[in-house]
């Protein structure tokens, strides 16, 4: 979970100069709405997902309003061009 509701923090770079490896891109990011259904228990669902985190509070809120959906939130996810990029990351 981010120190901050709203807020990323890039993990820990695995090599000591913090510099990335040439060629290395960003992840873009994702933010899904998400939910859980007490007809499938232990399982995840995602009612949508935006390239913006304010979209995804609105469908959230929508949804909430809705009254259909009681365990609803948001996760952002890092999207990675290559496997390369990505174990840089971890």
């Amino acid at each position: 979970m981010p120190a901050a509701e709203g807020s990323w923090h890039p993990r820990t770079v695995n090599d000591e100069s913090g510099t990335p490896p040439p060629g290395y891109r960003e992840p873009a990011l994702a933010w899904a709405v998400e939910y859980t259904d007490e007809r499938d228990p232990g399982s995840r669902f995602q009612a949508g997902a935006f390239t913006t985190e304010a979209q995804a509070q609105k469908l959230l809120d929508q949804l909430v309003a809705s009254g259909r959906h009681e365990d609803l939130w948001i996760n952002m996810i890092p999207v990675h061009e290559t496997v390369e990029d990505w174990e840089w990351d971890r």
